[in-house]
């Protein structure tokens, strides 16, 4: 059983390769008198201070179905851990990329590309849009003329709206 343990909690590094410690606990259970059940814990531990562990707790009627269905929880806070520290890291990049030369993008950075949908919005939604993010700046499409504008907050409090002109 501790070969098939270690083989099945093996396959954790493949979505994540901080797994420190993977630790499998297994537990008669006794509660139920009419079939012997088996209780498995998982806890595992990863070398990241904000993210240090995931954990899951099963019970089934033979070890090895127990094992399996703790190991697919913590699989799943696994992979959704790993997305989380993805964002986080990608949040970090955009928020240090405005202090990087401009020059550096000519040099294999890839350039960014985000697709949103835009509803006409009149220039009072817009100036709160912008009041109420933490972004510099708002694209919305002005209902007014049907153009997509920008809007900004100048560093005098001053709003400027960026308006193409199309020739």
């Amino acid at each position: 059983m501790v070969q098939y343990a270690e083989r099945r909690v093996a396959r954790l590094s493949r979505h994540f390769d901080r797994v420190v410690e993977a630790e499998v606990e297994f537990a008669p259970e006794s509660k139920r008198a009419a079939a012997p059940m088996c209780s498995v814990q998982i806890t595992v531990r990863t070398d990241g201070r904000r993210h240090p562990l995931a954990h899951a707790h099963e019970t089934a009627a033979d070890a090895r179905a127990a094992l399996d269905l703790a190991l697919d929880k913590v699989d799943r806070q696994v992979v959704k851990l790993k997305e989380k520290i993805k964002i986080e890291r990608k949040r970090a990049s955009v928020g240090a990329g405005a202090d990087e030369d401009p020059a550096d993008g000519e040099h294999g950075r890839e350039v960014e590309r985000v697709r949103m949908k835009l509803r006409p919005e009149s220039l009072a939604d817009a100036e709160a849009a912008v009041d109420a993010s933490d972004h510099p700046c708002y694209v919305f499409l002005d209902e007014s003329s049907g153009m997509v504008c920008v809007c900004y907050r100048r560093p005098d409090g001053g709003l400027t709206v960026i308006e193409p002109v199309v020739p």
